[in-house]
């Protein structure tokens, strides 16, 4: 367990519900916004918040499985707190942009290349028959997320690729020809598509 989350576990547990009957959104938010204060980088924050997040929700969750009170004060008040944690990891991730390692990152040529092919596949795909708008829109979200870096990149591909095939919206056959496509020329990168 690092520092940020051996933090923001001990914030859930002993001081953003004080025992205070007063939790309401105003002072919730003030003391969140204060303990963040002491985290300077963005990604701490997103962090702490994402961490605080989940323990808040395990805390209301392990409440209502004793609890026979419809909308006691206790879940309302976790209730109020996933708000305001959200609302703050809305605001930061506004101005937050991830900075692969400069290791992970695409150059500008593999960035092309990707975006070639992605055309590339676009176009094949419309004269297999798989014409349909949905992956056109997957494809081109691809395009816009360049600069999350391979892994990342790989792992949002993943993702989408195994939608596509969950809702049989496309083949695993030709699933697994767009993911070779794309990760031609691509070393160390695990075999992500293996599952699907």
């Amino acid at each position: 367990m690092n520092i940020v989350e051996k933090e923001a576990v001990e914030y859930a547990e002993y001081e953003f519900f004080n025992g205070d009957s007063h939790n309401t959104v105003d002072n919730l938010s003030s003391d969140l916004s204060s303990k963040l204060y002491s985290l300077k980088r963005k990604k701490d924050k997103l962090f702490f918040l994402n961490i605080l997040r989940k323990e808040v929700l395990n805390q209301k969750l392990e409440h209502e499985k004793t609890c026979k009170t419809v909308n006691c004060g206790t879940s309302q008040e976790k209730e109020t707190g996933l708000f305001v944690i959200d609302q703050e990891i809305e605001e930061i991730s506004q101005s937050y942009e991830y900075q692969p390692k400069h290791s992970d990152e695409f150059s500008s040529e593999q960035k092309s290349e990707l975006h070639n092919s992605l055309n590339e596949i676009k176009d094949k795909l419309t004269k297999l028959g798989f014409g349909q708008q949905i992956i056109f829109d997957e494809l081109d979200e691809l395009k816009e997320h360049l600069n999350l870096g391979k892994k990342n990149w790989f792992q949002l591909l993943k993702g989408k690729l195994f939608d596509l095939t969950v809702s049989k919206t496309l083949e695993e056959t030709v699933i697994k020809e767009v993911y070779e496509t794309l990760s031609d020329g691509f070393k160390d990168l695990p075999n992500l598509i293996e599952n699907i």
